[in-house]
């Protein structure tokens, strides 16, 4: 029926949440659920007081960052949302983490938490541009130094910036790029194409 909600976002148990409304009741901005499992929302200045509970206390163990990504939202007072996937290995629960961050705020970083979060920060800051205070190296980790701007925010060019993609030699036949490429494409039925319609991706 016409707004029910969906099954996706039906709440499930989670002692992470359960926790951190018992013991962090003023640091939790809400709490919602999708596919199974929860989602918690958390004040920028309470971040990292939220993330070492859930990596500290004894009956969560979130010991491994999953991953560390972001979302832009251009038209919101806060444009980011910064989020953690937490998973707790030897408890075999997981945990997602979201921060909503204003344009030029620089979020804590979260390696001295956990230090894979060095990479996964800078990723954030080279497709997003949001720096991360205290990160040890905050400088592009996929992009070169030079490039101007950071791809995945949404209004960031669909087809890039004039100068973004340089192109370092000349490939003008499927032939040519068989003879010379040694990127794995060859035995994948690449050449057949290639013999078939002469055509290449030059």
């Amino acid at each position: 029926m016409a707004g029910d909600t969906s099954p996706l976002d039906h709440p499930v148990a989670s002692r992470a949440v359960d926790l951190l409304r018992a013991e962090k009741t003023d640091a939790l901005a809400g709490v919602t659920h999708h596919a199974g499992q929860a989602l918690a929302r958390v004040p920028l200045e309470r971040l990292i007081e939220v993330l070492a509970f859930l990596r500290d206390h004894d009956e969560l163990r979130f010991d491994h960052l999953s991953n560390l990504t972001a979302v832009h939202w251009p038209k919101n007072d806060k444009p980011f949302e910064i989020v953690y996937h937490l998973y707790s290995i030897p408890k075999r629960h997981r945990l997602t983490v979201k921060t909503a961050v204003a344009e030029g705020e620089a979020p804590p970083t979260a390696t001295g938490l956990w230090p894979t979060a060095n990479w996964h920060e800078r990723e954030v800051f080279d497709l997003f541009g949001v720096r991360f205070e205290g990160h040890p190296d905050m400088t592009r980790i996929l992009l070169t130094d030079e490039w101007v701007g950071h791809p995945l925010r949404k209004d960031y060019p669909l087809e890039g910036n004039p100068g973004d993609h340089v192109q370092y030699r000349e490939v003008t036949t499927a032939e040519h790029v068989y003879n010379n490429d040694k990127a794995p494409l060859r035995g994948f039925g690449w050449r057949k194409e290639v013999e078939k319609t002469g055509l290449g991706r030059g």
